[in-house]
């Protein structure tokens, strides 16, 4: 799917929202103990809301009904007014906030949604699968999100079939243990067998994937042996993911694998136009002369994924004249009024962090 369509996906998704409504961002616990940290966090996110926000039925009742496994990925955000409500999963782990009587605030989701630096990799290995996340030059390991069998226990649940139909070919009584299998008349051979068992476990990891990663991932990169990884995107290639193969073997080294994978990833380049005032900019967008917004992704309010992430999570609340909802309703008008959106990062152009824009006149 392309960008714009991307983009337009995610437009509609919030044309109807209105500027009273609340929006909540919680992120997963980054360092977990029997879930003990998210029942803390829980709690101090449903006493912000209904504190702040009391109307917010949807939003409250979901975060009393989430538990830990519910995390789809590393974060979750909740958006409610008088007649609209949305919940979306993140990629990335966003910064615990609140906002109310506001446009929806869509910059971590915005800036999540459009990451090209975010990658979702699926191990595709016979023994076990593994699922990881790629942020920033890091790789963490996701695998307790998906539910995929172990190859032996779907042969398992084959093998009386192998052992009803099949036999290997034999002279007399003598057993030939060098024999091929033959098979009866209702039954097929062990190399068309096994053909079958291949196809069924690659099609429970495909129904795993979908089930682990957030609805807004477009593209599943995956990675292992080129004969594994080339039979499993055959099973996945009419699935809802752009499929992106990497061949490499061995699951010790598969998280170095990643990296190599990714080493090349460019950097925003180009110049930036120069900066305006945030009113100007506003008004430049009510008018409909914003084509492009360019946004830093120092703005974007999701945490940098690393090993050290701090457990101990400060929920912030946005006021209505606070720099953060100000940048947002910028945005929230440049898109109503047809703007494409680029993130860049202010230090690879020497630049101060702030909202830019071409204008069409």
């Amino acid at each position: 799917m392309s960008d714009k369509t991307s983009l337009e996906t995610f437009r509609q998704a919030f044309a109807d929202f209105s500027d009273k409504t609340t929006s909540v961002y919680v992120p997963c616990p980054a360092v977990e103990i029997g879930g003990e940290k998210w029942r803390i966090l829980r709690k101090n996110v449903v006493d912000a809301v209904e504190k702040h926000a009391p109307d917010a039925k949807f939003i409250i009742e979901r975060l009393q009904e989430f538990e830990l496994p519910d995390f789809r990925a590393n974060g979750i955000a909740l958006f409610e007014d008088k007649n609209n409500r949305r919940m979306a999963h993140l990629n990335s782990r966003p910064v615990a906030s609140i906002t109310t009587g506001e446009h929806p605030f869509i910059l971590p989701l915005l800036a999540d949604f459009q990451s090209r630096q975010t990658h979702w990799v699926l191990f595709v290995a016979k023994d076990e699968p593994k699922l990881f996340l790629y942020q920033g030059g890091n790789v963490k390991d996701m695998t307790d999100r998906l539910d995929a069998p172990k190859y032996r226990s779907v042969e398992a649940r084959r093998h009386v079939q192998d052992d009803v139909f099949f036999h290997s070919g034999s002279r007399g009584s003598a057993r030939n243990s060098e024999g091929r299998s033959v098979h009866h008349a209702l039954g097929t051979g062990q190399d068309e067998e096994r053909d079958k068992t291949d196809r069924a476990f690659y099609e429970e990891i495909a129904n795993a994937a979908d089930e682990a990663l957030p609805p807004q991932t477009k593209t599943l990169h995956i990675i292992g042996e080129e004969g594994t990884v080339g039979h499993f995107a055959k099973v996945m290639e009419h699935g809802r993911f752009d499929l992106v193969q990497h061949h490499a073997g061995g699951a010790n080294e598969v998280e170095a694998h990643i990296k190599e994978a990714f080493q090349g990833e460019p950097v925003g380049d180009g110049q930036l136009p120069e900066g305006k005032s945030l009113p100007d900019l506003q008004d430049a967008a009510v008018a409909g002369q914003v084509s492009m917004l360019y946004l830093p992704i120092e703005s974007a309010l999701l945490e940098e994924m690393h090993e050290q992430a701090d457990e101990h999570v400060k929920f912030r609340e946005f006021a209505h004249d606070s720099d953060e909802a100000e940048q947002n309703r910028t945005t929230i008008l440049a898109l109503e009024n047809g703007a494409d959106i680029s993130w860049y990062a202010a230090h690879e152009h020497d630049a101060v962090a702030e909202i830019r824009a071409d204008l069409r006149w």
